[in-house]
């Protein structure tokens, strides 16, 4: 499935770069020094962003400013607060850097890939992310301002970084193969200009992203040879675990509904 929740601050996404997206704690099981980000999009690809996210790269995206130029591509507004009047204080919402659109594989599907070790159904996770994004991506507008419609381009530029950990719950982080794609607020018009986004086309295609990626998944599992039952929400399982197995190693989610 995929969640997008409330657009990132230019702090909050630097600080999630530093602490979060790259932390070698958020992958366990794959066992690696720190988690290794990459490029997606056509606007990135455009700006001649490839393979690996660097530390710089995200950080200017983070502030609306090209990758490697540092040109202002975004007007970048500072969070105010004042008082008007009447005494009502007023907040004014600062530089809004990207939404982490996060895309997680069914409980059955993470187990098998991360306990069970095989790498080929994280890579038929990591597949599937890949083309449900190239799908979002076609629903991508820029905010043009004022009374003017919001412009459909179909660029954007997203750092994808996949994990393999749930948060801990009493000390014990579950497996949990998930995908963070942050999808930076610039998209460029047909006039080469950029512009900020306008979020709700993606907040809108959250279900039709998420029924992507659960279909080329359940595709892609199949073509390697395992057998796939509906889960909830029609998400792709795989058959043979039982729901107390499934349940015992979803703490996290069983700490959010309670």
């Amino acid at each position: 499935m995929m969640t997008i929740p409330k657009a990132l601050s230019s702090g909050q996404a630097q600080t999630y770069h530093k602490l979060e997206y790259t932390s070698a704690a958020q992958s366990y099981y794959k066992q690696a020094d720190e988690v290794k980000g990459e490029w997606q999009g056509r606007l990135a690809t455009s700006l001649g962003l490839s393979g690996e996210v660097t530390a710089q790269e995200f950080s200017r995206l983070s502030e609306g400013q090209h990758p490697q130029t540092e040109v202002q591509m975004v007007r970048h507004r500072e969070a105010v607060e004042y008082q008007t009047a009447s005494g009502k204080t007023v907040k004014v919402v600062g530089h809004r850097a990207g939404w982490d659109a996060t895309f997680s594989a069914p409980k059955s599907v993470s187990l098998t890939a991360l306990v069970g070790g095989d790498d080929r159904v994280r890579e038929a996770h990591a597949a599937a992310v890949t083309v449900a994004l190239n799908e979002l991506e076609k629903y991508t507008h820029a905010r043009i301002g004022g009374n003017n419609p919001a412009e459909n381009t179909g660029k954007f530029i997203a750092a994808k970084f996949e994990h393999d950990t749930a948060r801990p719950v009493n000390g014990y982080a579950a497996p949990q193969l998930h995908t963070h794609a942050v999808i930076f607020n610039v998209t460029e018009r047909a006039d080469g200009s950029t512009r900020a986004l306008q979020e709700r086309p993606f907040f809108e295609s959250k279900q039709f992203a998420t029924a992507v990626y659960q279909s080329e998944l359940m595709y892609r599992l199949r073509d390697l040879g395992y057998e796939i039952e509906p889960g909830k929400s029609g998400a792709p399982e795989v058959k043979g675990y039982s729901q107390s197995y499934l349940d015992a190693s979803s703490l996290r989610s069983q700490q959010i509904k309670g």
